[in-house]
This record gives C-alpha cells, sequence and structure tokens, in this order.
C-alpha cells in the first residue's frame, strides 16, 4: 500500500521547506498572536516554578505544549519568540507525518509531496505555525495516530499489529492533552482500526481493552482540568436551541464547506481543464449555477452584504490576511489587500472547480481504475474505515459551535489532510497521472500569499508594541493603553493574574461583576473590554479611521507591509478613563 517511488526524506524535505517558508515570513513580536499570549504566559511560569498555572482564558489543557515551550525559554530566555521557536518542530514533523500518510495509502512520490506542501503552505497553516496557538500542536497529534493506525493496518504479523494499534492509542491519550479535540484518535480511530483488524487474532479484544484504558486515562485527565484555578472548562451544550440558531448553524456549515474547498483549491482546480469533455447537460448545469451566483453576488453588491458571502466564507485567521477591512481584535479598519470585487471572483473560481470535481466523479465511473491500480480498493477500505468515522465525530463536535457561535477556519486544519488525501486519491484513481501544472501555480500562489500576508501580520504587531512604547516611555501605565485583543489580555494577566473570565469555577472570587465598560458609547466599546476591567485606557493604538476618541500628541507610526498597500499606519487616540473601581 506504500505509494512507488516514495522516500522517507522527502517527507523531512517538504518539513524543512515549511519551517523555512514561515521563518522567512520574520515572524517576530513581543506580543500575543490571538489567544497565544495566555499560553505563553503558563509556558513562562512553567519555567519558573515548574508547575501549570492558568489564567483564565485558556478552554484547552495544553498539555506537553508547555514544558515543551518552558524548555525553550530556559533555552533563549523570557519572550514571545523563544517559546514559538519550539513549534518550528512541531511544524515540520506535522508535515513530514502528512507525506508518510499520503505515501503509506499508496500515493505516488509526486502527488505525495504535492499534498503535503498544500497543508505545509496554506495560508491557514502558515500564521498558526508561527504562533504558540494549539491548533499545529493538535493536528500532530491527530496525524501521529493516523500514521501509526495506518501501520496497524499494513503490518505483517497480528502482533506487531496490535503493537501499532497500542501505540497509536498510548501516544494519542498523551498527546491529546495539548487540544482536547485530538482525543477523536484514542476515541474514534483506533477503535475503527481495531474493527479493520477483526479478522486477525485478538484484534478487537485489545481494541476494546485500549478504547476502555483510554477513556479512563481522559476522564482523569478532564478531572485535573477541572480542578486547577483559574481553568475554563468548555461545555458542549450551552442552551436551548431555537429556530433561528439551527438556521445560523445551516450559513456556518455551508461556509465551512466553501473554506474547505478554498484550503483545497490547489488540487480541486486539477478536475477544471475536464469541463469540456462533461456531457453537454451537466456543462450547461454548472454555466447557469455561476450566472445565478453572478447574479446573486450584484444584488448582495447593491445591498453592501457582499463580503458576508465571499471567501474566505468564515471569520479568524484567513479574513484577517488582508481579505476582512473591519477587525475582531482592534478598533479602525484594516488594510484589504483583496478587494470585495477580486474575493467574489475567486469565490466563482473556487465554486466552479468544486462544481466540476462533483459533477466528473458522478460521471465518470472509475471503478475499472480502481480494479486496474494495485491495491487501491484496499486503500479506500482503510481511508473510509479510518477517516470516515472521525470525520463525522469531528463535525459533530463542531455543529455546537456553530449553534451558538461560529466555526472559525482555523477549525478545519484536522479536516484538511483527510480532504487532500481524499482528492488525490481520486485524482490518481480517475487518471492515472500527477497533478497538472495549473495546480502548482494555485499551489504557488496560495503559498506565497500565506507568508507574505503572515509578515503582514507580525509587522503589524511589531508596530503596535513600537505605539506603546511611545506612550509608556511618556510616563504613561500599561494599563492606562488599549492596543487590541492580544496587547489587553497580556496586560490584564500581568497585572491582576487572570483574565476576569465568569465560567471560572475555581477560586469563586476570580471573577468581579465590573460593568464600567458599559458606559463607554458604541464606537469605543470592544467585545474583550468586560474581561478585562484592570485597565483603565487613557490612550488607544487603533488602526485607520477609529471612530472612538480623538487623535493624541504621539505621531503615528508607520510600518512597511509585503502586500499592498505596502505603507500602511497605526494611531494613538486619546480617550476620557472611566471612574475608579468601587471597592
Amino acid at each position: 500500500m506504500v505509494g512507488k517511488g516514495s522516500r522517507w526524506w522527502e517527507g523531512m524535505l517538504c518539513g524543512c521547506l515549511v519551517v523555512l517558508a514561515v521563518t522567512s515570513a520574520r515572524p517576530y513580536a513581543e506580543m500575543g498572536f490571538i489567544d497565544d499570549w495566555s499560553y505563553v504566559k503558563t509556558a513562562f511560569e512553567y519555567a519558573r516554578t515548574g508547575h501549570f498555572v492558568y489564567n483564565g482564558w485558556a478552554t484547552a489543557m495544553l498539555g506537553w505544549q508547555v514544558p515543551w515551550g518552558a524548555l525553550f525559554v530556559k533555552l533563549f530566555g523570557y519572550s514571545f519568540t523563544s517559546v514559538r521557536l519550539s513549534m518550528l518542530p512541531v511544524d515540520l514533523l506535522s508535515v513530514w507525518l502528512f507525506y508518510a500518510v499520503l505515501a503509506r495509502f499508496g500515493l505516488e512520490r509526486r502527488n505525495a509531496v504535492f499534498g503535503a506542501l498544500t497543508l505545509g503552505l496554506s495560508p491557514l497553516f502558515v500564521p498558526l505555525a508561527a504562533s504558540y496557538m494549539t491548533d499545529i500542536p493538535g493536528l500532530f497529534v491527530v496525524l501521529l495516530c493516523l500514521y501509526l493506525c495506518v501501520r496497524a493496518l499494513s503490518a505483517n504479523s497480528d502482533r506487531a499489529a496490535l503493537w501499532w494499534m497500542t501505540l497509536a492509542a498510548a501516544s494519542n491519550v498523551a498527546g491529546g492533552t495539548v487540544r482536547q479535540i485530538a482525543w477523536l484518535g484514542a476515541l474514534v480511530m483506533v477503535p475503527s482500526t481495531a474493527w479493520l483488524l477483526r479478522r486477525r487474532r485478538g484484534a478487537l479484544l485489545v481494541g476494546g481493552m485500549l478504547w476502555v484504558l483510554s477513556v479512563g486515562a481522559i476522564f482523569a485527565c478532564l478531572r485535573w482540568w477541572q480542578q486547577q484555578p483559574y481553568s475554563v472548562p468548555e461545555k458542549i451544550i450551552q442552551g436551548p436551541v431555537t429556530p433561528v440558531m439551527v438556521g445560523h448553524l445551516g450559513a456556518e456549515l455551508l461556509k465551512a464547506l466553501l473554506c474547505m474547498l478554498l484550503l483545497v483549491f490547489p488540487v480541486l482546480v486539477a478536475w477544471t481543464p475536464r469541463f469540456r469533455t462533461l456531457p453537454p447537460r451537466s456543462r450547461a448545469a454548472i454555466a447557469a449555477l455561476l450566472l445565478a451566483l453572478t447574479v446573486g453576488a450584484y444584488w448582495l453588491h447593491l445591498h453592501t452584504e457582499l463580503h458576508f458571502w465571499t471567501m474566505p466564507w468564515l471569520v479568524h485567521i484567513l479574513g484577517s490576511e488582508g481579505i476582512f477591512e473591519y477587525s475582531w481584535d482592534m478598533m479602525g479598519r484594516r488594510a484589504v489587500t483583496i478587494p470585495v470585487w477580486c474575493q467574489a471572483a475567486i469565490s466563482l473560481m473556487v465554486t466552479f472547480a468544486g462544481s466540476v470535481c462533483f459533477v466528473s466523479l458522478r460521471t465518470q465511473d472509475i471503478r475499472p481504475q480502481l480494479t486496474a491500480r494495485e491495491g487501491s480498493i484496499k486503500s479506500w477500505n482503510f481511508i473510509a474505515g479510518l477517516c470516515g468515522p472521525f470525520t463525522v465525530a469531528y463535525v459533530g463536535l463542531l455543529l455546537p459551535r456553530g449553534t451558538y457561535l461560529f466555526i472559525y477556519d482555523r477549525y478545519l486544519l484536522v479536516l484538511m489532510p483527510i480532504a487532500l488525501l481524499c482528492l488525490l486519491k481520486l485524482l490518481e484513481d480517475s487518471t492515472y497521472g500527477d497533478v497538472p501544472v495549473i495546480s502548482n501555480a494555485a499551489l504557488l500562489v496560495l503559498g506565497v500569499y500565506g507568508v507574505f500576508s503572515t509578515h503582514d501580520l507580525f509587522a503589524l504587531n511589531r508596530a503596535r508594541i513600537t505605539a506603546v512604547e511611545k506612550v509608556h516611555s511618556a510616563g504613561i501605565t500599561r494599563n492606562s493603553i488599549q492596543a487590541g485583543f492580544e496587547f489587553d489580555g497580556w496586560t490584564e494577566i500581568s497585572e491582576v493574574g487572570h483574565i476576569n473570565e465568569s465560567r471560572i469555577e475555581f477560586p469563586q472570587s476570580a471573577y468581579i461583576d465590573d460593568k464600567r465598560y458599559l458606559y463607554r458609547p458604541f464606537p469605543c466599546r470592544m467585545g474583550f473590554d468586560q474581561y478585562t476591567p484592570a485597565l483603565n485606557r487613557k490612550y488607544l493604538v487603533v488602526l485607520p479611521g477609529a471612530a472612538c476618541g480623538v487623535q493624541s500628541n504621539f505621531s503615528p507610526t508607520t510600518y512597511r507591509a509585503w502586500l499592498p498597500p505596502f505603507h500602511r499606519s497605526i494611531y494613538i487616540n486619546e480617550v476620557t478613563q472611566l471612574p475608579a473601581q468601587a471597592h
């Protein structure tokens, strides 16, 4: 089942190339990136005390990522960059493992390399790989479990198969402490492996025992986590579900599907040349769909709502990379690299490629090709048996997120390898060929964009720190400066040790019901204000166009971006402080 011509060192080279791409983006800034300010603080405390010390923001246990990051703190000092350096080996190993998985499922070496690079150079992977977020470590744990399960399925002896399966369960239980969703490996993928190995002696018995032991170990970890001061356990079901929420969930699932098509576009675009060979009715149907979407896009444009339904569809990482104008983490408007009309055009391209792929697979019988390719049917059985139940379980856990809040684009990172595996396998089994030139071009464009946009995100953060230091050097305390979500979170935990989160169960006195932030008018109110009562801002570091405060005497801070607009600025506004907190 191993791909023809595959070499172990090719996966390592893919990982090294991804690490080179990540570091070339100059991803350093002494402030948080998304939520990793909280995780960095825990790593600092572990390096200092040898204990896990949470701060009221993390809803993940963090597990082995904390002592691993603390090791780099000991080696290179207390800085955000030191901790983020610890993720580079994990980035490399994740890409290497994915290459090994593709090769084990029988993909040709060139397609396995292409799949590994499509994952590693994705505009979703690169910025997360440059951070201390738990998404890449969680992906690594899942890929490791998948790889070990595939080794179990291809083992030459019953004993070897059982050992590989045991190693998969043990490593997943230990590794899943970094991000609990990764435990689906031990809970779903390992039992699926046992079922696929049911004809081997002892497989079902050992699989059942491993599942029971895994459940017990996971339950013990969760009990420990819930008893830690300032931990924030997250409930799956958060309240009643209304019809409006169901509609919201449907929209989120549709957007998640479209976002996934965007992420795998370098592979998906390989089907577009087949449009000419489709039956006339199919070509007419696809053309009618694109025409209807174009008319709908124009209607949305007239009502200034087009940006809600164009790529990347989901919020968080991709939208911050020069796509969404309005920022969730800072006041003002982000610089837009891809204007709305271009977003609409890319959205239509993604829809076209997805439609051609779907129709091609529906109208073309690939069963003869599968039969002709040695081991293909067996590989598909293993893919369906291993990845199918895992995907269903993972999507099932996303449903509450989409119901009560949003499905973030980074939640698709774990599903992206499965989608790439299936598409590449279908491509091979239906054409006997490698990915075409158009796919390589798409990968190059997305890879360059991912690196350039990651640089611009960190360049903005460096400019924010420069602006803060400009105000701080004038004698203004840091808790009188607001510079956005990541800076404010770090300031709060530096001032009082924890975030003001109402879900903290222990100690009970941690949460303070401070509603002073409601005194601020709407343009001056951020969603994170309720979590940072220790901040009583007088100066705001804002993006252009912020409607809060007046421009202060401090000059703007300029920085250079790699994507247009190349010259950007952030500003320092002054506002009236709130009354002191009552005691």
